[in-house]
């Protein structure tokens, strides 16, 4: 990751605000789940356990998982609970249900092309004691505020519902050099994603637009109240915030801190930051 590192003037999505950060980045080669998946080198498993699935991946290229990305199908739809890069081999990895009220089927897994809100992902960040139904709570209480219907509570239903109004959102246009985003709705910070380079970042773009926007559609008409935390700081948060290492599947580590108001995550691999995200409590 470049010490360059720079927050560009902001844009205006209707009621979402969004910060480029803006490097030079550090130049590493992974695929992605859809990548990997097109390619036919990945399979997810079920394990039994709802929460735990198995990835069976024989690519060349590592292959980078986010925290929040959703899979669909089998028995019930996940969420994989931290971010991980894998190499070529079988791993166990955990994930959270993304869908409260099935567990029937035997389709196979599949990327749905989406990811947890953020107000999920701050959620399983923090990883408290009864983190998956308070996963089933929020998804529940998003769907019943942009008035969403779902036979089995599936977040899924909640992205395809609502697309005519988040394509509004994904109208960003990233710049050169644009490493991630600061995310902010109303008077309300929504969270911050980095990645390691321009090319990883623009491969998860289209993900993080939507996502972000799902939780920007519940602030058009409340105006929100309190004081933002700047920008500045919360980049300072990212890089000054005391960490302890969280032990993961693969070949990376996760460098997690959480303080009073906001939750950080770094995923490093050999020394190399390959994504990191800011979310508040």
């Amino acid at each position: 990751m470049s010490k360059e590192i720079q927050i560009g003037e902001p844009v205006f999505l209707s009621n979402m605000t969004v910060y480029p950060v803006i490097g030079e980045g550090t130049e590493l080669q992974t695929t992605t789940l859809e990548g990997a998946f097109s390619s036919r080198r990945l399979r997810v498993l079920e394990t039994g356990d709802v929460n735990s699935l198995e990835v069976d991946y024989d690519g060349n290229l590592d292959l980078l998982i986010l925290q929040g990305e959703e899979i669909v199908g089998a028995r019930q739809n996940r969420i994989f609970a931290t971010s991980m890069v894998l190499g070529r081999g079988r791993e166990r990895v955990p994930v959270y249900c993304a869908e409260q009220g099935r567990w029937s089927g035997n389709e196979e897994l599949r990327p749905s092309g989406y990811m947890a809100f953020p107000s999920v992902r701050s959620i399983i960040s923090q990883g408290k004691p009864q983190t998956q139904s308070s996963v089933w709570k929020e998804i529940s209480r998003k769907q019943t505020t942009l008035k969403v219907r779902s036979r089995t509570r599936a977040m899924t239903e909640s992205f395809r519902q609502k697309m005519d109004e988040l394509e509004y959102y994904r109208e960003f246009q990233p710049l050169p050099h644009q490493l991630g985003l600061l995310v902010f709705s109303n008077l309300r910070f929504l969270g911050l994603d980095l990645f390691a380079n321009p090319r990883l970042f623009n491969a998860f773009l289209g993900k993080l637009l939507l996502s972000y926007g799902l939780d920007a559609l519940e602030d058009r008409f409340n105006p929100g109240t309190g004081k933002l935390p700047s920008p500045g700081k919360i980049m300072g948060t990212l890089k000054d915030a005391p960490t302890r290492e969280e032990r993961i599947p693969g070949r990376g580590k996760i460098l997690m801190g959480i303080g009073r108001l906001l939750v950080v995550r770094k995923l490093v691999k050999d020394g190399i930051l390959l994504h990191a995200s800011v979310f508040p409590k």
